[in-house]
């Protein structure tokens, strides 16, 4: 048989023991948050809940207000660049010679014959030529271009060796600017004839308006002024 306790507890003693326990644990349940946190949690509960029955724009305003901010620059950065609210500048030669050097966006205009036959295309009272048959460069196609409010129209051709040149007119007065490289007078009329690189630039005016041809440096010089000069009479 095992030893007893020598001490053991009286039955007071275990009843103290047991009111004590119950004090302990009514005091742990009764263990509340400090004032100032619970006030701060009451905070919060009432903002979410006053946010959740606010209006969307109440909500979501300053993020709204910044978007709108962003959208109004944007359409401000929009109404810069748009052609009715630029000046009518006249564009550079340069920009007239990178159009005629650009792909067609269009099937070439057809001929519509006459004497000397041309094509169902003008700027103006200028009617693009058709130089097939008399020097054997075929229209292929077409572009319509807006360079500084002003409209440019090439016509694109082709010789049979698979050359092609560009053929641009300025729509309104003829552009102030000179135009580069050496002068060529052909029937009391003026040319232009400049080098670019691999290309040709013939620049003349003709019923009002600047005219230019770009073409490859293959063909020669006085062959584009040719075509230049066979409707500029």
């Amino acid at each position: 048989m095992g030893e007893e306790n020598d001490n053991p507890l009286t039955e007071e003693e275990l009843s103290l023991a047991r009111e004590g326990e119950k004090l302990i644990a009514a005091a742990t349940a009764d263990v509340q948050a400090p004032q100032s946190l619970r006030e701060a949690i009451e905070r919060d509960r009432a903002r979410a809940a006053a946010r959740a029955r606010a209006p969307f724009w109440r909500r979501y305003g300053r993020g709204v207000l910044a978007v709108a901010g962003v959208a109004a620059a944007g359409l401000a950065a929009i109404a810069i660049v748009l052609p009715g609210d630029t000046d009518d500048e006249a564009p550079s030669l340069a920009s007239v010679e990178a159009a005629a050097q650009l792909d067609p966006t269009q099937a070439a205009p057809p001929s519509i014959g006459g004497a000397p036959p041309v094509l169902d295309a003008n700027v103006g009272a200028l009617e693009y030529p058709d130089w097939e048959k008399s020097f054997g460069w075929e229209a292929v196609g077409r572009r319509d271009d807006d360079l500084s409010g002003r409209a440019v129209t090439t016509v694109f051709y082709r010789n049979p060796d698979g050359a092609q040149l560009g053929y641009a007119v300025v729509a309104g007065a003829p552009l102030a600017e000179d135009p580069a490289g050496r002068r060529v007078t052909r029937d009391g009329k003026s040319y232009n004839v400049a080098r670019r690189g691999e290309r040709t630039i013939v620049t003349w005016t003709q019923e009002g308006h600047t005219c230019l041809i770009a073409a490859p440096s293959a063909v020669p010089q006085s062959r584009l002024v040719d075509l230049a000069a066979s409707r500029n009479v």
